[in-house]
C-alpha cells in the first residue's frame, strides 16, 4: 500500500511539474570563448587562451580529422579549467568545467566522441613518450593568463551581484599551476 501511495504521489508531482515553465538564465560571458584559435598544436596554445577558446580548437581539429591534436587541446582545456577551479572563489561556478566538457564533446561531428576516445587511448599512460612531450610543452607555456570570467559568470555570484573579481584572495598562480600539472596531469 505504501508503495502505491508513493507511486501515486510521484505521478502527481510529475504531472504538476509538466505544466511548469523552466527558464534558463545565463549571465553574459558564461562559458564564452573570446578567441577562436583554430586547430593548433598544444605548443601554440598561448597562456591567454581560456578553456572555452581551447574548446573551439578541439572542435576545429575534430572537423579537420586531426584527432591527436584534438585530444591534446581537450586535455589542455581540462587542465586550465582545473586551474580556474583553484582560483575562482564561487564554488557554484566550478561546475562550468563539466558543462564546458559536455558542450565540447556533444558538438563533435557524428562519431566524434568515439574518435576522441580512441585518441585518448593512443595518447598513452603517464610516462609515455607522448605524455612526456605534452608535459614539456605545457610546462614551457607557464601558468595560464586567461581571464577566468567564463567560469566566474557561470556561478550564482554572477546573478546575485557579488562584487569583486570573483577570485580567491591571495591566489598564487605559479604554485597553483605546478600543483595542477603535478596532481592532475602527473607531469
Amino acid at each position: 500500500m505504501r508503495g502505491m501511495l508513493a507511486l501515486a504521489a510521484a505521478a502527481g508531482l510529475a504531472a504538476g511539474g509538466a505544466g511548469a515553465q523552466v527558464r534558463n538564465q545565463d549571465a553574459a560571458g558564461n562559458l564564452a570563448a573570446t578567441v577562436d584559435p583554430g586547430c593548433i598544436a598544444v605548443g601554440q596554445a598561448g597562456a591567454t587562451l581560456s578553456p572555452p577558446d581551447l574548446g573551439l580548437g578541439v572542435q576545429a581539429c575534430a572537423r579537420a580529422g586531426a584527432w591527436d591534436q584534438a585530444v591534446e587541446l581537450y586535455i589542455l582545456m581540462q587542465l586550465r579549467a582545473v586551474y580556474d577551479i583553484a582560483r575562482v572563489a564561487d564554488i557554484s561556478a566550478h561546475q562550468a568545467e563539466d558543462v564546458l566538457s559536455m558542450q565540447v564533446t556533444e558538438s563533435l561531428p557524428r562519431g566524434g566522441q568515439a574518435r576522441l576516445q580512441a585518441a585518448f587511448e593512443q595518447f598513452g599512460e603517464t610516462g609515455s613518450p607522448r605524455h612526456k612531450a605534452f608535459c614539456t610543452a605545457v610546462k614551457a607555456g607557464g601558468p595560464p593568463q586567461h581571464d577566468p570570467a567564463w567560469m566566474v559568470r557561470h556561478g550564482m555570484g554572477a546573478f546575485l551581484g557579488e562584487g569583486g573579481d570573483g577570485l580567491v584572495p591571495g591566489f598564487r598562480p605559479r604554485a597553483a599551476w605546478t600543483a595542477v600539472l603535478r596532481d592532475y596531469m602527473k607531469c
